[in-house]
């Protein structure tokens, strides 16, 4: 192709998408006025990746128009074949990566797939099944995208913070340890290049959802494997980095695991493999060797996941249930929320204060990795529209930064046995600076003279200045009191940031 091997404008192209989605990666960060983010959407590699497509517009039941995208994804996978997983993912750009440094070691990972290489088909079933039941879950974080998202979040947002920041210890204040590292994400991707070292492109092989999609969605490609005149010789099953070609037969190759990236055309030392356009019928040649799948592991997959599903969804929490599962702002209703995330981790990296985190196991496995404010941990600054704009599914949703408080994403409950103005008689009004709508009442009453600062004591006699409730119709849920009140009161705030009120229009 244009005069050089089509395998080095492949890795040209891999290498330049790869970049692409590390800009992206770093333009994700409030105020997004980069020219990056200006002229692209951020979360653009997620919004290309069809299964999400698929998995959202199919749980919310309705089509939504950012992912549109996907369409076009799938569109070249159906006719070239799973030239994605080759050209484009950038899990797949650090696995080749990973696998040139390999070579350099001679290190030996190349070889046949392992007899469990289906396990990704069933594990897509039970994602297509519960996006059939209105639901994502935590199962959506393998799609490679995804994963690698969050992967990007866990390894490099922490470190754009301030360093001193990162990590809490011994002397600091409760609350400046909230840029923890997601501990769960790292430890998977640690496992998955560990295995890598092991086999080649191990997780594209066994465990990558949106791999399988592309394979079932390519068996009718048109860009196909020839192998006239090969002399049996097997480098190329020996190079191939996903095990598609038949290692007793170099002549028989597995379309559906083909991620055309010619490396059995560079290293056939007698050019009998190349690739060309050919008609996709007769589709069952016995050259091209389709997946077959189990039918007993498929309908067994299928109907424990229809088992599972309403579990899973009754364990999802909603607010009521849990006063400390607050969503970001202009998040959507709690069902369709659960329906449209996929735990990307976009919302997470974006957020300049370091207040929404993954949800762990506290809320439900339906809602594990989904994103919740923590307020001991920051507050949801005024001004920052960060997470809905880098959120690729409308999960939240966007709005104009003049929009923020329209509607609540929770409230503040004041307990006056926890607050030093009350029980210490000390001037405090922390909270009151820091809230944004001015919704926490107060009786005015001693000051320290020249505008002295907080907890300083009353003279004998006199009450200071205090907040004494909070108004229902005027708090947004921001965490801004919860979060400053936490950096002054030893154990349990006085104020707590809930899930109360959530979506109410306010009245400001």
């Amino acid at each position: 192709m244009f005069g050089m091997p089509t395998r080095y404008i492949r890795i040209a192209v891999q290498s330049a998408v790869f970049t692409l989605w590390v800009a992206l990666i770093l333009a994700t960060r409030h105020p997004m006025d980069s020219w990056m983010a200006r002229h692209l959407p951020v979360s653009l590699m997620l919004r290309i990746d069809p299964l999400v497509m698929t998995i959202v517009t199919g749980g919310l039941r309705m089509s939504v128009t950012i992912l549109l995208l996907g369409l076009v994804t799938l569109a070249v996978s159906i006719l070239l074949g799973r030239v994605f997983c080759g050209w484009v993912c950038p899990l797949g750009a650090i696995f080749d990566a990973y696998g040139w440094v390999l070579k350099r070691l001679r290190v030996n990972f190349e070889g046949p797939s392992p007899s469990y290489f289906r396990f990704k088909y069933y594990l897509l079933v039970a994602l297509l099944v519960f996006a059939i039941f209105g639901g994502v879950g935590p199962l959506m974080g393998f799609d490679p995208i995804v994963l690698i998202t969050r992967v990007a979040a866990t390894l490099i947002d922490p470190f754009f913070r301030k360093s001193s920041e990162v990590i809490w210890s011994a002397g600091q204040a409760p609350g400046k340890h909230g840029y923890f590292i997601d501990g769960g994400t790292l430890i998977l991707f640690l496992a998955i290049m560990s295995a890598t070292t092991r086999l080649s492109r191990i997780w594209c092989r066994v465990a990558c959802p949106l791999g399988a999609y592309l394979a079932i969605m390519s068996r009718h490609s048109s860009l196909r494997r020839v192998t006239e005149g090969c002399v049996h010789c097997n480098i190329c099953a020996n190079h191939c980095p996903t095990g598609a070609i038949n290692f007793q037969n170099a002549e028989i190759y597995n379309e559906s695991e083909c991620i055309k990236c010619f490396s059995c055309s560079q290293e056939c030392p007698v050019d009998a493999n190349f690739f060309t356009l050919k008609s996709p019928i007769p589709v069952a040649a016995p050259e091209y060797a389709p997946v077959n799948l189990e039918r007993r592991q498929v309908i067994t997959s299928a109907a424990a996941v229809m088992i599972a599903a309403p579990a899973l969804s009754m364990a999802g929490g909603n607010p009521t249930s849990h006063k400390k599962l607050i969503r970001p702002p202009m998040s959507r209703e709690e069902r369709d929320f659960l329906t449209s995330c996929i735990r990307c981790n976009e919302c997470t990296k974006a957020c300049p204060s370091g207040i929404i985190k993954p949800a762990g196991l506290e809320y439900g496995l339906r809602a594990f990795w989904s994103p919740v404010l923590v307020a001991t941990e920051g507050a949801c600054l005024p001004g920052c529209n960060a997470c809905s704009q880098a959120c690729p599914t409308d999960a939240i949703m966007k709005y104009p930064i003049e929009e923020k408080y329209k509607f609540k994403a929770g409230t503040a409950v004041f307990n006056s046995s926890q607050c030093i103005s009350h029980t210490e008689n000390k001037y405090c009004s922390e909270c009151i600076k820091v809230c944004p709508t001015n919704a926490i009442e107060f009786v005015d009453g001693w000051k320290p003279p020249g505008g002295g600062g907080s907890e300083m004591p009353a003279p004998a006699g006199q009450i200071p200045s205090r907040p004494v409730h909070v108004n229902y119709d005027r708090c947004v849920g921001c965490g801004a009191c919860e979060n400053s009140c936490n950096q002054i009161v030893f154990g349990a705030s006085a104020m707590e940031t809930t899930s109360y009120g959530r979506g109410v229009p306010t009245k400001l």
